[in-house]
């Protein structure tokens, strides 16, 4: 990526601030989080873009508005990825990852995890042999906040 920093060898992605949510937008992210977490991966992609329409209609900083919109794609890639369904998971895999991988962290989520967490089950298309289990939207650190 072109903007990120080198140090150690490791690369770092520039931070980024996601701004507050509404009250009524934070109960959206935590109920498709709680879907997402469940394995309930349509549902979580509904609460979602419903957080996503929300997010349009106020005219929020179009970053976040696609983070949102990551965060459906990987919920999206999941549940085509259930259906065993190649092209929809790669599909996904391929608009999901310009949305997400200039962040590290947003409202509290580990977003640079997320994103590995989900590249396995790109990585077992045609194999389908990845469970879901322990598939969740992983919390940020403090460190990394």
């Amino acid at each position: 990526m072109p903007n990120e920093k080198h140090f150690n060898g490791q690369c770092s992605r520039p931070t980024m601030e996601a701004s507050p949510l509404s009250s009524d937008e934070a109960v959206l992210l935590e109920q498709g989080r709680i879907d997402f977490d469940t394995g309930r991966y349509w549902h979580a992609h509904e609460a979602w873009e419903d957080l996503w329409n929300s997010l349009k209609r106020r005219n929020a900083d179009k970053s976040e508005v696609l983070l949102v919109q990551g965060l459906i794609q990987t919920a999206a890639l999941l549940y085509n990825h259930q259906r065993q369904k190649s092209r929809g998971v790669t599909n996904q895999w391929e608009k999901l990852i310009p949305k997400l991988s200039s962040w590290k962290t947003a409202w509290g989520f580990d977003i640079e995890q997320h994103v590995e967490n989900i590249s396995i089950y790109v990585e077992d298309v045609g194999i389908w042999q990845q469970t879901y289990e322990n598939m969740s939207l992983p919390v940020a650190n403090e460190a990394s906040k």
